[in-house]
């Protein structure tokens, strides 16, 4: 989290939390008033914190029973607060968010296995199992099956390119299929469309198969899905007026937090498929409610009861019968072949590196970046006279664009990634130095990055850009045109040398630099340097002390979901 979010949660936790106690108290017999106040006032910074509950555990020193207050109730109650029957504590709101979302899960979970259809088999056989190693296979096979699925894997295993030939397996067996394909940025939907048409062209898919599936298939936001409606917090599509497609998949879906979840399972069609995609080790969302990474965490994958294991047989030997089969066993598939790796190299020593962050091996992290391979570098003082002429380099192709198509192109070169906005450490620092260090002159690509959502000129918070003499030209999702709009009608906007790792998420570039703030800096946790790493396809370049590594991978976010409780 950068240093700014945490400032404000902080100051919005210290405001906040007695608020809350204060209204409940008031409200309560004097000789409960204190004591509820203390719990509301603990619940009020768990959620803040980005937790949806508290367990019995954190509230037992206040009160064994919390239904002995008025303002405490069961699921039926309609209370402020409720107590489930695993004694687990929440706001109503954060309850019912969370009963939203484990009802659409279980409700698709519980729905019949559909037959493989003959000519999806042979579709399957002729256009797709070439293409795929065993779990992605996998992962195609159950979500013909099922009307629930979870696809999780981290960097490299392939996740967009199982997307494509999940949705080119489906529309074979129904043409007319109504596909919702989002995702939670602008950023991430765009990333998402060019790897599908990226996977398209490298297929055996018939033309007219990849057209159908280009076209009916246009990835967008979630907010644009639902369709926001101007001036309010509501959107047009709920549970009175559900989307109107049969499937719904939703890539980078570990950042989509607790309450936009529940408003997209609430606006499902009871029919319609959900699958969700994405990496389960990346940052819980900022707004709180870590949904898939509660759902993955719950679940063991890659395995599925004795009928559902005979259906997957002919699309892959990657599965295992479940010893102990619960609500959500069959859905999940996890990817594990990594398939992104250096030239002329059988490592993946970006990938080796992202699993040693993962599991918490900082000593091993720091072996794999001492090994000398070439896609790592690690420079241990921000100081180093090296590190001027990486930045040169890795923005050389974007500095001697002229043209905006290529200048754009460029964007996904080269960036630098910092955990702050401010400091010696931070965004703006950086930015600064990095155009110290290139051209000048009016002619040479600017990167800018909006701050703001504007829907009168289509730009969104986060959205990447150029500016060359007076314009700013930014992608357009269908790719079919760039936007071109003046300086003086920008939104408001950075430049974007540098960004902080929260914002690079639903990202990809060839190389990066990531520099890690003081090793006492707690706002690095290993989620955090996580996402960082695994932005990169081809390099990673770390700045910074081995305190600083070592302490960000030690230090582990703890955030919790109580969905899968409540299934």
């Amino acid at each position: 989290m950068s240093s700014e979010i945490v400032n404000q949660m902080t100051f919005e936790l210290k405001v906040l939390g007695p608020a809350i106690a204060s209204f409940f108290a008031s409200r309560e017999h004097s000789d409960h008033a204190e004591t509820l106040g203390k719990l509301c006032e603990r619940l009020a910074i768990k959620t803040m914190q980005g937790n949806s509950h508290l367990i019995p555990g954190e509230y037992y020193d206040l009160c064994s029973d919390p239904l002995q207050f008025s303002a405490v109730g069961t699921a039926t109650d309609d209370l402020p607060l409720v107590l489930t029957e695993k004694g687990n504590l929440y706001f109503q709101r954060f309850y019912e968010y969370e009963y939203t979302v484990a009802r659409a899960v279980s409700e698709r979970a519980k729905k019949p296995i559909q037959k493989s259809d003959p000519k999806v088999l042979e579709f399957f056989d002729l256009y797709v199992r070439q293409f795929l190693d065993a779990t992605q296979a996998l992962a195609v096979g159950v979500a013909l099956q099922r009307h629930f699925c979870v696809l999780t894997g981290g960097p490299g295993t392939g996740k967009t390119h199982t997307i494509a030939y999940i949705l080119s397996c489906m529309l074979a067996k129904d043409a007319d299929l109504g596909v919702a394909l989002c995702a939670p940025t602008g950023k991430a939907a765009h990333r998402m469309h060019k790897s599908l048409v990226r996977a398209m062209k490298q297929s055996s898919l018939t033309k007219s198969n990849q057209t159908n599936l280009i076209n009916r298939c246009r990835p967008q936001t979630i907010h644009r899905l639902l369709g926001p409606v101007y001036g309010s917090v509501d959107f047009k599509h709920n549970a009175e007026n559900p989307i109107p497609y049969d499937l719904v998949l939703v890539d980078e879906a570990s950042m989509v937090d607790l309450s936009l979840m529940a408003r997209l399972c609430e606006a499902l069609p009871p029919d319609s498929k959900l699958i969700l995609v994405g990496d389960a080790n990346q940052l819980s969302p900022v707004q709180g409610g870590a949904v898939f990474s509660g759902l993955v965490k719950g679940v063991v994958a890659n395995e599925f009861s004795s009928d559902q294991f005979n259906a997957l047989c002919h699309f892959s030997d990657s599965i295992k019968i479940s010893k102990q089969p619960e609500s959500l066993t069959g859905c999940f598939v996890s990817l594990s072949e990594k398939h992104r790796r250096e030239p002329f190299s059988k490592r993946d020593a970006i990938g080796d590196l992202c699993s040693a962050i993962a599991e918490g091996r900082g000593e091993d992290a720091l072996g794999i970046l001492s090994l000398g391979d070439q896609s790592l570098q690690f420079i241990e003082s921000v100081k180093d006279e090296s590190i001027d002429s990486l930045i040169r380099s890795g923005f050389a192709g974007l500095d001697n664009s002229r043209d905006p198509v290529d200048a754009l192109v460029a964007l996904d070169d080269f960036k630098i990634l910092c955990a702050h906005n401010h400091g010696q450490y931070g965004v703006e620092c950086w930015n600064q130095r990095t155009k110290s260090l290139l051209g000048n002159s009016q002619d040479c690509p600017v990167p800018l990055v909006i701050g703001v959502n504007d829907y009168s000129v289509g730009l969104f918070n986060g959205d990447d850009g150029v500016m060359i003499k007076n314009r700013g030209f930014f992608p357009s999702l269908d790719q079919q045109q760039l936007l071109s709009i003046t300086r003086s009608r920008l939104p408001t906007h950075t430049i974007g040398y540098a960004t902080t790792i929260h914002k690079s998420q639903g990202s990809e570039f060839q190389n990066i630099l990531i520099v890690l703030p003081s090793p006492d800096d707690q706002l690095l946790t290993r989620e955090l340097l996580y996402v960082a790493v695994s932005r990169a396809k081809m390099g990673v370049i770390i700045v910074g002390d081995q305190d600083s590594l070592l302490n960000a991978i030690n230090n582990n976010e703890s955030n919790r979901s109580g969905i899968f409780s409540l299934l």
